[in-house]
């Protein structure tokens, strides 16, 4: 952790001097929406104006933008405002239409949605049932890489009934489906016709969708939104938004004091403070459902051993990570599970319980022979990420386990050992977050967790198909158990989303649980 504390002390002094600086100056950003003060620009009386360019500093920068190839913690904040799904979760939890006018069910494996009217691509060209199904059909046909097709795995079939109207079958009675439509990271309406012009590769960094903003111009450094002004709802607060990379926490705070850039994401929870006691500028956040994660490829080595991956999972001292980490921004779950869940949440299971005697006799009976273990990860992705990484090769030195952090520039699912990952819930359910990625038909299930159990399984499949609070709750249980006992991967700390705006700006951060960064106009406008 030594290393750690340096940086932040280097840190520190280097915003010593950026608050010094910018003292006698307020935060105005480039976009000139509000004054020094915070008070929004505008006629006498203080009516706040639209925001002219907003710009945003993250931490990583997405290089593909089709919904349906991939989506994770990076790509989802940026896709919910150019693309739209069917349905959506309003503000009170409930089930709304996005794209949809209406739905209803024929039986219970038959659902009709109609669409909204008059809905266009950002082209121009009207959305439809026909692109509706063929973005149904192609996550159905297996493409992409499964983050989408998990979400969709009970759905059989969907037809086209008229111009405005869809027929979702599915194989079996899916209690959850409604939440599957609905969910964030599901299925985000892509257009056929523009689609089948130009092919999937160049769509990925030449998308269109229905959503309030498109896409402009990207760089490596940069991404740039333009308001639709054909959009079918309420026109966003910000003509402009501007995406820019900013990798180190230090680079990112500067510009937000400098004015430079109006929000930034990532704050580290050692830095709130400093910056809270900024004038003109502040730290927002959500607690955000997503669980930091390692997965294990079962198949190679050391990793081929059950008690050795669970003496890895049991050395792993949670609660260490969390408080040098994060502080009071994080927590360990018990289990892989989110209180969202509600009933179905198992507040009785204690989760993972570090022990590091009993982690020492499993590697011991393992047979473990001194192979190096890999942590592969992309530097940077996830907040503390690299950190923790290494500090956890220091806690598994302690058991005898030789390991070290492996940073690629792209992660992918050719690795041998470990890499890091994340679980963030999809929708509130145990079916959202542990099964959609340990679960049949998932990326650990094609490559890394080849000889999945049949209990695991069999319990998965109940779940889905089971009505019943109480023998659901059952089923849930045993699902967290058996990912601890399985080991096909451990979690590591649920954890917060941080940003720092500047003062002047309204943002509600409801949707920021599923780790969106939303600015539509009913979630992000001037402050009045």
């Amino acid at each position: 952790m030594k290393a750690k504390f340096l940086k932040v002390i280097a840190i520190l002094a280097l915003l010593s001097l950026v608050f010094t600086a910018c003292a006698p100056k307020a935060p105005g950003g480039p976009g000139e929406s509000v004054t020094p003060e915070g008070t929004p620009q505008g006629e006498p009386g203080g009516q706040p104006q639209p925001i002219d360019t907003l710009r945003v500093g993250i931490a990583a920068m997405i290089n593909q933008f089709d919904p349906g190839y991939s989506i994770g913690i990076q790509s989802i904040k940026i896709f919910y405002n150019i693309f739209d799904t069917l349905l959506t979760r309003d503000k009170n939890g409930n089930v709304a239409g996005q794209l949809a006018e209406s739905w209803d069910w024929a039986d219970d494996k038959t659902l009709n949605v109609k669409l909204r009217s008059g809905i266009t691509f950002h082209n121009g060209e009207p959305c439809t049932a026909e692109d509706v199904k063929f973005t149904f059909d192609r996550i159905m046909s297996g493409f992409g890489d499964g983050t989408v097709a998990a979400l969709y795995e009970t759905l059989e079939s969907v037809d086209i009934i008229d111009d405005l109207t869809v027929q979702f079958k599915t194989k079996v009675v899916d209690a959850a489906f409604l939440d599957r439509l609905s969910s964030v990271w599901g299925a985000s309406i892509v257009p056929k016709d523009y689609l089948e012009e130009i092919g999937n590769e160049a769509f990925q960094t030449a998308p269109i969708g229905t959503g309030p903003y498109m896409m402009t111009s990207f760089s490596p450094e940069k991404m740039v939104l333009t308001r639709y002004d054909g959009f079918w709802g309420e026109a966003p607060n910000a003509r402009v938004i501007e995406f820019i990379l900013f990798p180190e926490a230090s680079a990112r705070i500067t510009a937000l004091l400098t004015g430079e850039v109006d929000i930034v994401n990532d704050i580290t929870s050692d830095l709130v403070d400093s910056i809270e006691g900024q004038k003109g500028v502040k730290v927002v956040g959500t607690p955000v459902d997503n669980i930091h994660i390692y997965v294990f490829n079962t198949e190679n080595g050391p990793m081929a051993s059950q008690k050795f991956r669970q003496a890895l999972t049991i050395a792993i001292n949670r609660q260490q990570l969390v408080d040098s980490l994060w502080g009071k921004y994080a927590y360990v779950p018990n289990g892989h599970q989110f209180p969202s869940y509600g009933d179905m949440y198992i507040d009785e299971y204690p989760g993972i319980q570090y022990d590091l005697e009993r982690a020492k006799a499993l590697v011991k009976e393992s047979g473990y022979d001194g192979t190096t273990i890999e942590i592969q990860m992309r530097p940077g992705y996830y907040m503390n990420g690299d950190q923790a990484g290494e500090a956890i090769v220091d806690m598994w030195k302690q058991i005898g386990v030789n390991a070290k952090v492996v940073y690629v520039e792209k992660m992918t699912w050719d690795f041998p050992h470990v890499r890091s990952w994340s679980s963030a819930s999809r929708f509130d359910d145990p079916l959202g977050a542990l099964w959609l990625l340990f679960g049949t038909g998932t990326n650990p299930a094609k490559y890394t967790w080849k000889d999945m159990p049949q209990d695991w399984i069999q319990t998965g499949q109940k779940l889905i198909t089971t009505a019943d609070k109480t023998e659901r709750r059952a089923l849930a249980s045993d699902l967290v158990r058996m990912f601890d006992e399985y080991c096909p991967g451990t979690y590591l700390y649920a954890v917060e989303d941080l940003y720092g705006i500047r003062d002047g700006l309204d943002w509600d951060m409801h949707y920021a649980k599923n780790q969106i960064m939303s600015f539509r106009a009913e979630d992000f406008k001037p402050a009045a």
